[in-house]
Formats: structure tokens, C-alpha cells, sequence
């Protein structure tokens, strides 16, 4: 899954808030391995002044980055200079015939003041200046920044994200409670939050649930958490990986009613989540004792124990796993990797074919579903009353970092009893009109959209409704 970890505050930027090709949702790299290619180096954070990672022997490594320099091209240093040819210490010199005052000399002419100077044209300290950043006088909406909100759609209430807050989950409601995780770094500890009652959103005093199974905590333990927060109500899905052949992992489910009662389930590979009636869909390479590769995994939580099994197969073209984001009508968009056109795919899968799933364990076909023409790659997405947003962009070189372009709903209309789903054409919700302010993170509040937005501002979450 080329993918980027959402809906963070700045205490996780250089750790769930980055940009990567997660190893976990991939099958290409082999046991230790921490790339294939430069791509997959994104995780790292970012490399010290004048280097980038890459790719060296299926390790990243950081590696100078060659750019034009004051010592290269057209500079102050080579070419027509005052150091070489006409030049203040040859030929045509100060101190003879055409002086330091007139002629070709030192101060006029072609010379380190004037024309192809470093001072002038082309140069460092002119036209795109790395002393000038657009988004310091760019004009910004207390609650979206710089992003356009669309016709159709209404911003709500908006509320601070605290700084350590990580993915964020909404329970059904009507009253919104709101959990996150906070995590210090790749070794922890990672740990369950409350984050409040929205719109009173504020991170509790102290850890709910250790995310990590007993077995993954320690200082040598080193987890990649996933990107999700999911809540039926009672009980609150987190989940993480870990290099290794396959990627082991785990998902873990803290049940608020009975804290005693919380678990951990094996979960190799997993990377999005979502919740349907009596169950959470987990897309990875398998879950509790089922594994059959990439697919789309069930936890039943209406028996006890919890049972998982298979409930979806996924394309031939999956190269990765993808996301998951379920409707208010109950229809799930189960996504995946596509090796054929390197994007992240969405197929709405109608609610008759996953209730009938879970009862009879017969897996259905994904690549049935009808597919969400998003036009481009796509990073985030959540349930958005009776239809999915998802975030678009792309990752764009040579840094590869994520670029988003716009949030978008697809409606979805469930026909024939729910055994049909039909999907809507792309509506935005919010556009961007550069790059000052950032979504990180999109989750479904009842049937509207928290989207999380970051700038110069600060982090911050808002409530985007449809008009009425």
C-alpha cells in the first residue's frame, strides 16, 4: 500500500504522520528487508540537511543530494568571474591600462556584481527564493486554512487536536466520543486515549489500553502502527505491524464496558479497518488463526470468543492492501494496491454480500463490486453518510512526498434489498488551492465528515456537513 499514515497531531510527524510505503501492506520485500526502492524509504522522516534516504542494498540509507552549488554552473565562482580570465588579478588588471574604475574590470561589465551573478538572475537569493514562503502571506479560514470548501457542503464545529494525538476514532453516537492513539516513536509506548466528547475534545489523563500485545512491548520492540481508530460503541479496534516475513502484527480490541475483557488478535499485514454490524473488517494478510494472504478479514465480536474468518478476496492485481470505509446505508468500500495501475483502488461491496459472508463463510469476490472512478491515487478515506471521502493526491517527485489535490464524496445508492449498490459520480468537498494547509486524517462523526487540517495554525479538527 503506498500509503500515509492520517489524522495526527505534530507529536507523530516523524513517526505516524510521514509519508511511506508501509512494509506492512506490501509483499515484495523479504524477511529484514527494509526496502525495494527509494519509495519505500519514506518512514524514515526526514534525512539530515543535504541528504535524502535511499534505497542501498535493500536498507535506507542516507545519501548526499546533488544540487547546483556556489561552486558549479553559473557562478560566482567559475565561468566569466573575478576570479578567472578578465579578472582583477590578470590580463586587463587592476593596477594597470583598464583600472579597477573603468573599462572591463572588476566593477562593471561581467563581473561577480552584475548579470549572471549571485546575486542576480537565476540565482539563490532571487525568483523562487528559498527566503520567500507563499504560505506566510496566504489569507486563512479560522477552521480550513487555506482548503476551498465546495458548494453542497458546510463547515461545522471545529475543535484543537492535540499535539500527541495520533488516528482518531468516533463512536456511533448520538454523543460522540472520540479515542485516539498516542505513541512516542517506532518503541513506544503506544498507548489507547480518550480524546473527549466532541465538541470537547481534549486528550485524558491517562492511557486506556497498551496497543502493543505483552509479547511486542520493550525497548528492542520496533512497531509500525496502523493508520486507524475504529469503534462500534463498546469496543475500540487499534492495530500495528512489525518487520519480518509476511509482517507480523496484531490488532488489538479494548472493550470500554469490561476493560478486563480487552484482547489481542493476530493480524499480519493488517493496515485498515472498518465496522459493519457485529463484526470489524480488517483488510491484511490475515487474522487470528485464518490467513490466506491479502484479503479482507472479519472479527465477529456478536459471539464470544471473537471469531475471524475470510470474508472478501481481492483482485489478482493486489499488490498491497488498501482502505476500508463503510456508509451509513452499509456499504463497504473495500480497497487494495493494483499492480497494474500502481494506484490505490475502491470497490463499493453492497451490504446483503457481507451480511451473507458472515454467516455462511463464504468469501465474496471485490473485484464484482462496482469500482469509485477517483481519477488519481488516494491516501485517506472514511464512510460519509450514505457514501465514502476519500483524499486525493498523489506523490510527487523526487522527494515523493504527498501532494493532495482535493477531498471527494461518492454517494452511494443500496437497490434489490441490498444485494445492489450503485456508485455516485466524484462530488469535492474541499479543495486545495496550495499547499499551506493539509488534511491529515478523515473519519466518519454520524453521517458527516471530521476531517483533520493542519497549517501554520495549528492541528485541528472539523465537522464538514452536507447542506441542507
Amino acid at each position: 500500500m503506498k500509503t500515509e499514515r492520517m489524522m495526527t497531531g505534530r507529536g507523530l510527524q516523524g513517526f505516524a504522520w510521514v509519508m511511506t510505503a508501509l512494509a506492512m501492506a506490501l509483499t515484495s520485500t523479504g524477511c529484514g528487508d527494509e526496502c525495494v526502492d527509494d519509495f519505500d524509504c519514506r518512514d524514515k522522516g526526514t534525512a539530515a540537511e543535504g541528504k535524502r534516504y535511499t534505497c542501498v542494498e535493500s536498507k535506507c540509507e542516507q545519501t548526499p543530494v546533488a544540487v547546483p552549488d556556489a561552486g558549479t554552473e553559473a557562478d560566482a565562482g567559475t565561468g566569466s568571474d573575478a576570479g578567472t580570465s578578465t579578472d582583477a588579478g590578470t590580463g586587463t588588471d587592476a593596477g594597470t591600462s583598464t583600472d579597477a574604475g573603468t573599462g572591463t574590470d572588476a566593477g562593471t561589465s561581467t563581473d561577480a556584481g552584475t548579470e549572471t551573478d549571485a546575486g542576480t538572475g537565476t540565482d539563490a537569493g532571487t525568483e523562487p527564493d528559498s527566503g520567500t514562503d507563499p504560505c506566510k502571506t496566504a489569507t486563512y479560514d479560522p477552521k480550513l486554512g487555506t482548503l476551498q470548501l465546495q458548494a453542497g457542503f458546510v463547515a461545522g464545529e471545529a475543535a484543537t487536536l492535540p499535539s500527541a494525538a495520533g488516528p482518531v476514532g468516533v463512536t456511533p453516537g448520538p454523543t460522540y466520543s472520540l479515542y485516539t492513539v498516542v505513541s512516542d516513536g517506532y518503541t513506544g509506548p503506544h498507548a489507547l486515549y480518550s480524546l473527549g466528547t466532541w465538541p470537547q475534545v481534549s486528550l485524558g489523563t491517562s492511557p486506556l489500553f497498551n496497543v502493543a500485545a505483552p509479547s511486542d512491548r520493550g525497548p528492542s520492540a520496533s512497531l509500525f502502527l496502523s493508520p486507524f481508530v475504529e469503534t462500534d460503541g463498546q469496543r475500540v479496534l487499534t492495530g500495528y505491524t512489525k518487520s519480518g516475513a509476511g509482517f507480523p502484527g496484531s490488532v488489538g480490541v479494548y472493550d470500554a464496558a469490561a476493560p478486563a475483557s480487552s484482547t489481542y488478535v493476530s493480524a499480519p499485514s493488517n493496515f485498515s479497518a472498518g465496522v459493519v454490524p457485529g463484526a470489524f473488517l480488517v483488510n491484511g494478510g490475515g487474522l487470528d488463526t485464518v490467513s490466506a494472504g491479502l484479503a479482507v478479514y472479519a472479527l465477529k465480536t456478536d459471539v464470544t470468543p471473537y471469531t475471524a474468518l475470510k470474508v472478501g478476496t481481492l483482485p489478482p492485481e493486489t499488490g498491497g492492501s488498501g482502505f476500508t470505509a463503510v456508509s451509513t446505508n452499509g456499504v463497504a468500500m473495500l480497497g487494495y494496491f493494483s499492480d497494474v495501475t500502481f494506484l490505490n483502488e475502491g470497490r463499493a461491496v453492497a451490504p446483503a454480500l457481507i451480511s451473507q459472508a458472515l454467516t455462511s463463510g463464504t468469501p465474496f469476490s471485490v473485484a464484482d463490486a462496482p469500482a469509485l472512478d477517483v481519477g488519481s491515487n488516494f491516501v485517506a478515506a472514511s464512510g460519509h453518510g450514505e457514501g465514502v471521502s476519500v483524499l486525493r493526491g498523489d506523490y510527487v517527485p523526487p522527494d515523493y512526498n504527498f501532494a493532495g489535490t482535493d477531498v471527494s464524496r461518492f454517494a452511494f445508492t443500496v437497490a434489490d434489498g441490498g444485494a445492489s449498490v450503485t456508485v455516485g459520480a466524484r462530488q469535492p468537498v474541499l479543495v486545495y488551492v496550495d499547499q499551506c494547509t493539509s488534511v491529515t486524517g478523515l473519519t466518519a462523526i454520524g453521517s458527516d465528515l471530521l476531517v483533520g487540517v493542519d497549517d501554520k495554525n495549528g492541528a485541528r479538527l472539523v465537522r464538514i456537513q452536507q447542506a441542507p
